[in-house]
């Protein structure tokens, strides 16, 4: 009675405890969690406070500015012996400057291109991370999901090789079996043993990956879902244009040939481009008044205005001043632009090399997932291949020319070929998913 009462006691405590489940979907959901999405994720936003820095730098930028000057009193001595007194004076200004980044080559002009360039390859990144560690958690999620199948096939094998062995045990003890045939069960048996350590150390493995992958506790979860049974390829033509156009890799060697392109411009400028300086004042014959200027070379033009303090020197008048220099010859100035010319056709290439990469890596992908979906169904074969031999086994059991023994090892076999079965589903998802993930 006693006996009864614990086992039944057993029994309602085990129907009663469920272990904690995690879903694919719920996985994906918390993949914002991830610290390398969020490491991304706060890229993009320096990325964009940058780029509205670069915006707002592009307005008219407003400087004020001041002098003040002190002259103390002299006494001077003229040729006719006479005592000439100067008295103390004080001076000074204080005015407003506005000035604009004008033409095309300012510095807020092509810093706002840079940004922008810097925006877009920090967007890029992030859907590469975000697919990449999406990715993951598929790998994980469904290794942790074929280790739980694997974990199952080998403890019914263990089980399996353990009857076996006993089986041959108790022929041994009546003289129908050798010794060998015993030590040959046993052995069936340590092996089954090791798989199902290996199998529980998988599942291990793969639960404490995707705990890391997800910054959360794990322990104990089962994973009920399951990878699908159909999968369509994409449409190869619309993955290779997006990849050889907006790939984080491709993006990144066009923001380095843009960047070199820049720089030679630089150069062109600064070796073929004068000096030139224009600025036009109307106010005192001294100093103060509404006054303009332009430089070529920077690109940038200013208006301002200063008053005088201390009183004016002289009538409003009009004003205007042109300087300038050219550079006739100058061997490092020349060696700079062919440097940056061969960093723009080193640019080029490099561009080239990107696009022809990402094309070759999507055909690679494309390939494998072509693969991964004709295994598939070679493994759904050898189900239906097993299912037929535990038929027929079952058929040999009823009809009296067949042991149980027999329809068991058909039990394994169907549960091996349905866990392949499972691993190829799990491989053909991860490779379309690979496929969809080169175009980042």
């Amino acid at each position: 009675m006693t006996l009864g009462l614990v086992l039944l006691s057993a029994t309602g405590l085990a129907q009663t405890t469920t272990l904690p489940t995690l879903t694919l979907e719920d996985a994906l959901a918390r993949l914002a969690q991830a610290p390398s999405v969020t490491a991304a994720r706060l890229s993009v936003q320096v990325a964009q406070q940058n780029y509205a820095a670069a915006r707002n730098a592009l307005g008219v930028s407003v400087s004020v500015n001041g002098s003040a000057g002190y002259a103390g009193g002299f006494t001077s001595t003229a040729a006719d012996g006479s005592t000439v007194n100067t008295a103390s004076s004080l001076s000074g200004s204080a005015g407003v400057q506005f000035s604009l980044g004008l033409l095309p080559w300012a510095s807020s002009q092509i810093g706002l291109q840079a940004s922008a360039r810097s925006l877009a390859l920090a967007e890029a990144r992030q859907q590469e991370t975000q697919a990449s560690t999406r990715l993951n958690v598929y790998a994980q999620y469904l290794a942790a999901v074929v280790a739980g199948q694997d974990v199952a096939l080998a403890n019914q094998t263990v089980a399996f090789r353990q009857r076996q062995q006993a089986v041959a045990q108790a022929q041994a003890d009546v003289g129908n079996a050798t010794p060998e045939s015993v030590l040959s069960a046993g052995a069936d048996v340590l092996t089954a043993q090791a798989s199902a350590l290996s199998a529980a150390a998988d599942l291990d493995a793969a639960r404490r990956n995707l705990a890391a992958l997800l910054n959360v506790d794990l322990t104990g979860t089962v994973f009920p879902s399951q990878p699908p049974s159909t999968f369509i390829l994409p449409d190869l033509a619309a993955l290779l244009s997006r990849a050889r156009t907006s790939s984080r890799a491709v993006l990144q060697a066009r923001n380095d040939l843009a960047d070199a392109q820049d720089t030679l411009n630089t150069q062109q400028r600064e070796a073929n481009l004068p000096t030139l300086n224009a600025g036009l004042r109307y106010g005192p014959a001294g100093s103060g008044g509404l006054s303009a200027s332009l430089n070529v070379k920077d690109g940038t033009a200013g208006v301002g205005y200063t008053l005088p303090l201390g009183g004016s020197s002289g009538a409003d008048r009009l004003s205007a001043s042109l300087t300038g220099s050219y550079v006739l010859y100058s061997p490092g100035v020349r060696a700079q632009v062919s440097a940056a010319q061969a960093s723009v056709t080193q640019g080029q290439l490099s561009l080239n090399t990107a696009q022809s990469d990402a094309e070759l890596n999507v055909r690679t992908r494309y390939s494998a997932a072509q693969t991964a979906t004709i295994n598939l169904r070679t493994s759904a074969t050898q189900v239906q291949v097993a299912q037929a031999g535990l038929d027929a086994a079952g058929l040999r059991l009823s009809a009296g020319t067949g042991t149980q023994d027999d329809v068991t090892a058909a039990q394994i076999t169907l549960a091996q070929a349905q866990r392949n079965l499972l691993a190829a589903r799990s491989t053909a998802q991860q490779a379309v998913l690979q496929l969809e993930n080169s175009v980042y």
